[in-house]
Formats: structure tokens, C-alpha cells, sequence
């Protein structure tokens, strides 16, 4: 076929993994990012990545992981600067078992999708500013409004989607093992 004439593919559909909490005191959150960064909304598992596999392909091992995985009490206290551009709210109880959830969903037709470059740590991001002096009056403004312990039981996750224009969408949430 003449080049002139080749199609280019349409980009291979796009999933991320992510809990979205609910727990008393997520308002003061919710407000906090509407100033600093609305864009945050989640704990994510798993990081948008590409993939050939069909939806269902990647749904199955979602379910098959977070399943059999227990329901995973969770505290979230100590705000972190990352990057010069982030603030996050760190994991405190619960973190090593998110961290081996984490882990486990990067099995499989996953693994070559984990960016080893970057250490996982859960965090929930509650700000972002390119500007350093922005970031520093949120981080003080932020360790003011978060000095105590925000917490709940992580018992389900959300399949979600991205599209080509970043737009996310909810494909299904999936519970974690109740027993």
C-alpha cells in the first residue's frame, strides 16, 4: 500500500486502577484541592497505561487479585512534597499492605505496564503548583489543616477508563474480599 495512503491506528485503550475514598473528612480535602489541584480525586493502584488486551482481558485480572484480597484498614496523615510540584497526603496505617496490593496487580499481562523508575508509595496527591513559593504556602497551609489521622477501610476499587483526551471514566468497581 503507498504510504500516502496508510491509516494511521487509533491508540490502544488506556486503563487505571484507583480508590476513591469516602471517609469523614474528605470535605476538608475536597475543599483543599478545589483550591490547589481539582484535578486529584483518588488513591491510584494502578497507573493509566495502554494495552491491546480487550477490557474484559483486563477486568478479569482486576477481580482475580482484588477478590482475594482482604478489606484493608487505612489512615492517611503526614503531607509530603514531591517532585518540587506535588503535595501528597501519605498512607500511614495500611501502607504495606496498599504497597502488596499495589505489587500484586502488576502481575501477569500488567508487569511490563509498572514503572520501576518510581518507588510506590501510597499517597492520595492534594495539590500541585509549578511555582515553588505556591507550593510551599500550600504544603504549610496544608500541614495546618491535616495535623490529625483521616481513615477508613479500603473495600472496594474502580476499573476506570481513559480516553484519548484524558477524560476518565468508570467502568466498574470491584470489591475486595469481605471475609
Amino acid at each position: 500500500m503507498p504510504a500516502g495512503l496508510r491509516r494511521s491506528r487509533p491508540p490502544l485503550p488506556r486503563y487505571a486502577l484507583a480508590w476513591f475514598p469516602s471517609f469523614h473528612g474528605l470535605e476538608r480535602i475536597e475543599r483543599f484541592r478545589a483550591r490547589h489541584d481539582p484535578a486529584s480525586r483518588d488513591l491510584s493502584l494502578v497507573f493509566p497505561f495502554p494495552t491491546a488486551h480487550s477490557r474484559l482481558q483486563v477486568e478479569t485480572h482486576v477481580t482475580r487479585v482484588v477478590s482475594r484480597w482482604a478489606r484493608i484498614p487505612a489512615t492517611f496523615r503526614r503531607v509530603r512534597v514531591h517532585a518540587n510540584e506535588f503535595l501528597f497526603l501519605m498512607a500511614a496505617r495500611g501502607a504495606a499492605s496498599i504497597t502488596a496490593l499495589h505489587d500484586k496487580l502488576y502481575t501477569r499481562s500488567f508487569a511490563p505496564h509498572l514503572r520501576r523508575e518510581i518507588p510506590y508509595e501510597p499517597h492520595m496527591t492534594i495539590a500541585r503548583h509549578l511555582e515553588f513559593p505556591a507550593l510551599e504556602a500550600a504544603f504549610a497551609e496544608a500541614e495546618e489543616e491535616f495535623g490529625d489521622e483521616l481513615g477508613e477501610t479500603i473495600g472496594e476499587v474502580t476499573l476506570l477508563a481513559v480516553g484519548p483526551n484524558g477524560r476518565i471514566s468508570s467502568l466498574k468497581t470491584i470489591p475486595l474480599a469481605t471475609a
